[in-house]
């Protein structure tokens, strides 16, 4: 074991130092700095009796044990088990004494309610930042010794502190709850408008450094900007004007909420418009029963697919993430007239199929975003035929090529179409990219600063 942990790097043992003797951890470390890593070492450093950890599916079932193994934390991996399969079959692992740290995907969250345990690891800890959701009410109804949360980007908005916050045990006043305390430091801006929609903003007398400071001592945070060798990167707005016919339909819909597609008409109502007028921008809508209705074409998604036909005829492999399964439904019948191969994360040995045999790797950013490596080294093209409202979601997927050991530029595109809502998507992620790099210099750790451990409280 003394042999592996010489190859941990500075910042893992940090991390691992910042971890000892806290009940209450967040650790906010960059894409590529080895987050699993660091807890693994620590499990093998203060041995609990017992660990639970909450990851998404992909990683719990593929990331945790095979780390263990690749490390040679041989104990750790013979005591870890992965509950999955079927009510039964996760009930009986549960109950498996032999196999006391407990990997669980976050979707199986009655699975861990009210479950009592020396270490709760909650990975990607933004799971956690909805107060009201099951899930984050099951996380909160674990007792545990210690509670560590990981994530790559802790806050998009202010509100997002709270709930993963109370997820590793801080704001346990019980006079504190969400609500107050989001009274407190936000307004409603649209209170006493008639509006059913609330809109929270920041008072003026606050800023995030405020909102931080109750719960700073338990954020370790790392940039990795500032400990790795990172890539040159470049992102690229491709702005798409669609056709008069098409921008026509598209304020239809937006002002009467009706669109005409190959000449049928669909109607569609106010509460889902939001969705539908993202769709329609890629030229189709889903009815109320689920069955998607397309125009006579894409202008977008036609530009979408010769941007990736250029790219590949100059040898390029490309990641493109999409939205809707029929924007990549009728983006893969586009690109399969231009003769590109692709493939899913869904395809077995899908990594070693896009290194070596097809041409593009066509994934949602809900199934890419995790638990996805090796990509760097032949890849650096990245293609948003559509993108997230959600940072961590466009952060992670990036991080699948813009990673330690890319060699290349990374080149990150991304389409919209010129004066639609993609250009307020857009925008929002910038503001959301805004906050969290705010964050990030109010509380990272520098290569200078010497972490001590937390207070001398014996957790195991």
């Amino acid at each position: 074991m003394g042999e592996i942990k010489l190859k941990l790097h500075e910042y893992q043992k940090k991390t691992i130092a910042f971890c000892k003797g806290k009940e209450s951890v967040i650790l906010a470390i960059d894409m590529g700095l080895g987050k699993t890593t660091s807890i693994l070492h620590y499990i093998d450093e203060v041995k609990p009796n017992s660990v639970l950890i909450i990851a998404p599916k992909r990683v719990a079932t593929n990331v945790w044990m095979q780390e263990a193994e690749k490390w040679g934390l041989l104990d750790i991996h013979s005591k870890m088990v992965v509950v999955e399969g079927t009510p039964k079959q996760r009930e009986a692992l549960w109950r498996d004494a032999s196999k006391p740290y407990k990997i669980v995907g976050r979707d199986n969250f009655k699975d861990y309610e009210n479950y009592e345990c020396d270490l709760l690891v909650i990975d990607e800890l933004t799971t956690a930042k909805n107060v009201q959701a099951k899930r984050t009410q099951s996380i909160l109804s674990v007792k545990a010794k210690q509670k560590i949360g990981l994530t790559g980007t802790f806050t998009n908005t202010g509100e997002d502190i709270f709930g993963q916050a109370k997820a590793v045990g801080l704001f346990n006043d019980k006079r504190i709850n969400f609500y107050s305390w989001r009274a407190f430091y936000f307004k409603n801006v649209l209170a006493n408008t008639g509006l059913k929609f609330q809109k929270w903003v920041l008072r003026k007398e606050y800023k995030l450094e405020d909102l931080l400071k109750p719960i700073r001592k338990s954020i370790f945070t790392l940039d990795a900007d500032d400990w790795l060798e990172m890539p040159e990167y470049t992102f690229n707005k491709h702005l798409i004007n669609l056709t008069k016919p098409e921008m026509t339909e598209y304020m239809r819909l937006q002002t009467m909420l009706q669109i005409n597609l190959d000449g049928v008409m669909h109607s569609v109502k106010e509460q889902a418009k939001g969705a539908k007028i993202i769709q329609a921008v890629n030229g189709f809508i889903y009815d109320k029963e689920g069955v998607a209705h397309r125009g006579k074409d894409s202008t977008k998604l036609e530009q979408v697919a010769d941007f990736i036909e250029s790219a590949v005829s100059e040898g390029e492999k490309v990641l493109i993430f999409y939205a809707y399964k029929e924007e990549v439904l009728w983006l893969s019948e586009k690109l399969d007239k231009r003769g590109i191969t692709y493939c899913s994360p869904n395809a077995k040995n899908f990594i070693e199929k896009f290194r070596d045999e097809v041409d593009c790797l066509i994934a949602h950013p809900m199934s890419a975003g995790h638990g996805i490596d090796r990509l760097q080294h032949f890849c650096r093209v990245i293609v948003w035929s559509s993108l997230t409202w959600s940072l961590e979601l466009f952060m992670q997927s990036n991080a699948r090529v813009l990673r330690q050991g890319q060699k290349r530029n990374v080149s990150i595109n991304i389409f919209a179409c010129k004066d639609t809502i993609e250009e307020k998507v857009y925008e929002a992620l910038t503001k959301k990219e805004g906050v969290h790099n705010e964050f990030i210099e109010l509380t990272k750790t520098t290569k200078e600063e010497n972490i001590p451990a937390g207070t001398q409280l014996k957790l195991f």
